[in-house]
């Protein structure tokens, strides 16, 4: 029971593979770096300004990735979502779910 209870408590790793999200690793390296809050004062504004430098075709890929993304990470615990971000190369980790919807909208 014991041995359970230990599988159980275990957060669930969502499999995450920076070849299946490319754009988005170049967004999260290039735009939520560790300086990102100096040089765009928050997520959504570095979004912004992605999708404004990005080509329209490399703009949409981000969008749809972002998309995908939050799908395959649905349901999953903060942490793990937060360890998800930081496998694709973000510096920038969610607070909360506030701070995931905030990227959602800045990304339609």
């Amino acid at each position: 029971m014991n041995r359970k209870a230990k599988a159980k408590s275990k957060p669930f790793e969502v499999p995450i593979a920076l070849e299946d999200f490319p754009t988005l690793h170049e967004f999260f390296a290039a735009y939520l770096h560790q300086d990102f809050n100096n040089e765009y004062g928050s997520p959504t504004k570095a979004a912004k300004q992605y999708v404004k430098d990005a080509a329209p075709d490399q703009a949409q890929g981000l969008r749809e990735e972002w998309q995908r993304f939050r799908a395959k990470t649905a349901g999953q615990t903060l942490a793990t979502v937060q360890a998800a971000i930081r496998k694709l190369g973000a510096a920038w980790l969610p607070e909360s779910e506030t701070a995931l919807n905030q990227l959602d909208a800045a990304l339609k």
